[in-house]
């Protein structure tokens, strides 16, 4: 059923920081420097492939994926109790513009899934997706646009679903700000294979902050999807999630739900418990809907 929510919260207020794409040019010796640090992060024992991680009552393993010649790096993310013989639904996160794997791991969205509705999580660092050294997969930050995110996110859909443990009639993509724009304009191509798409806070109907609206791209998609967007936000205004519900996905049982209160800004999953769990109960919710058998042997 296609309906708008709107939750009442007063909490604090907090700061954002609006995201461009400019970027300093560097000297020989700076850039010298800077690949240093790269190799240095990209050699830390918990980026190598396979490293298990325990945490937050699930655990997390180090997986990448190709993408041509690019290496995206990732990390799944299994409940604790994960039955290597039954087959899963799995959630893609796609992170903000400076975003970066932990943009949803940090915040808890991943271990919540994996917790309460025994959903196995990717995230990962889109090539380009952050400045280096804090970018593990390859590419500048310069030469990253929508087609090379969408593209990246093409190549992990392929890759989730060639895994064992995916059930691949049971794939989400979930995307915030930048991230959900590049959930949307990925969608378009994949109405037959994505179970659903969650937006937060996404940039589709902005003209500002280096983007430019997609809205005319995104209407391809005719499976269901779920739009959160907090009203206070002054990086991309609330009306982006509206009119991308009202125009973009009218054919589809679409849902959105707007937060209210001082603390509803962008990215206000990161620093507002309460909003994000009022978020992370509605995604929970949305996905199980889609679950008709759990997990499937």
């Amino acid at each position: 059923m296609k309906y708008v929510a709107l939750f009442l919260a007063f909490v604090m207020v907090f700061s954002i920081t609006v995201c461009s794409f400019a970027e300093t040019e560097l000297s020989p010796e700076e850039k010298a420097e800077l690949q240093e640090k790269i190799e240095q992060n990209r050699a830390l024992p918990e980026h190598q492939e396979g490293y298990v991680e325990e945490a937050d009552g699930c655990y997390y393993e180090v997986r990448r994926c190709k993408n041509g010649d690019n290496n995206i790096y990732g990390e799944f993310c299994f409940p604790a109790d994960f039955d290597n013989s039954a087959t899963y639904p799995v959630i893609i996160y796609c992170h903000q513009n400076n975003g970066s794997h932990k943009s949803f791991k940090k915040p808890g969205w991943l271990a919540y899934m994996a917790n309460n509705g025994k959903f196995i999580g990717y995230t990962f660092d889109f090539c380009g997706g952050t400045p280096a050294p804090n970018c593990l997969s390859d590419l500048d930050y310069s030469e990253s646009t929508d087609e090379t995110q969408v593209s990246d996110l093409n190549a992990i859909i392929e890759f989730v679903k060639s895994q064992p443990f995916c059930n691949p009639d049971q794939v989400y993509l979930l995307g915030g700000s930048r991230g959900g724009r590049d959930v949307a304009l990925c969608g378009a191509e994949h109405s037959d294979d994505i179970a659903g798409l969650i937006l937060l806070y996404a940039a589709i109907d902005v003209n500002s902050a280096g983007f430019e609206s997609v809205m005319d791209k995104i209407g391809g998609y005719t499976g269901d999807v779920l739009l959160i967007h907090g009203i206070k936000d002054p990086t991309v205004a609330y009306e982006s999630s509206v009119n991308a519900f009202l125009n973009a996905y009218a054919d589809a049982h679409s849902q959105l739900l707007l937060l209210s209160g001082k603390g509803a800004a962008h990215s206000f999953d990161g620093v507002n418990p309460q909003l994000r769990d009022v978020a992370e109960s509605a995604v929970l919710e949305f996905v199980n809907m889609h679950i008709k058998e759990y997990p499937k042997k």
